[in-house]
């Protein structure tokens, strides 16, 4: 009976554990309202989360992480918020700030799935300069940070500087 109550509380914790890294309360940010997404919500409906919530392992760690968009009204800001599972006791990593709250009506995130993909330059955008990446892969998920039907950039974790990393992807979220 007790190896019975251990294992429910487990999988309650597995379950439970994820979602309370998001609850954590940031000062003066708050996730958007339906009235601020705009008026063009036809991209927004693929996704369940709106295209506001990422969720996979980006550090590596085994556990689920949670990337979030979120709105600072005092500042007039739209924010990327990564709740990391292995840094649950400490406050969750201010990844990208917009100067203007109504960016979130065109901006959204979603997972990068592990795999090769070519950068701007390798695309032909612009010239590659020396030492610049064409492709590169990305060996577990990475966030996607993109403005709908326009640039896309993932925001990779770097376990040498403990932080995340960017590489601009495309222009274009399509292609």
């Amino acid at each position: 009976m007790k190896s019975v109550n251990k294992f429910l509380c487990l999988l309650i914790f597995i379950i439970i554990f994820p979602f309370s890294l998001a609850m954590q309360d940031i000062p003066d940010w708050r996730p958007p309202a339906p009235s601020e997404l705009g008026t063009d919500l036809e991209w927004r409906t693929p996704d369940p989360d709106q295209y506001l919530v990422a969720r996979a392992d980006f550090d590596g760690d085994g556990r689920q992480d949670e990337a979030r968009l979120l709105i600072n009204d005092k500042e007039n800001k739209t924010g990327l918020f990564v709740f990391l599972s292995s840094r649950a006791n400490e406050p969750p990593l201010l990844v990208e700030t917009m100067d203007d709250k109504k960016w979130i009506e065109v901006t959204g995130i979603s997972v990068a799935k592990a795999g090769t993909y070519k950068t701007t330059c390798g695309r032909g955008y612009w010239y590659c300069e020396k030492g610049r990446l064409w492709v590169f892969t990305l060996k577990r998920p990475a966030i996607d940070l993109f403005r709908a039907d326009s640039a896309n950039l993932f925001l990779i974790w770097d376990d040498k500087s403990n932080k995340f990393g960017r590489i601009w992807v495309s222009d274009r979220r399509d292609q």
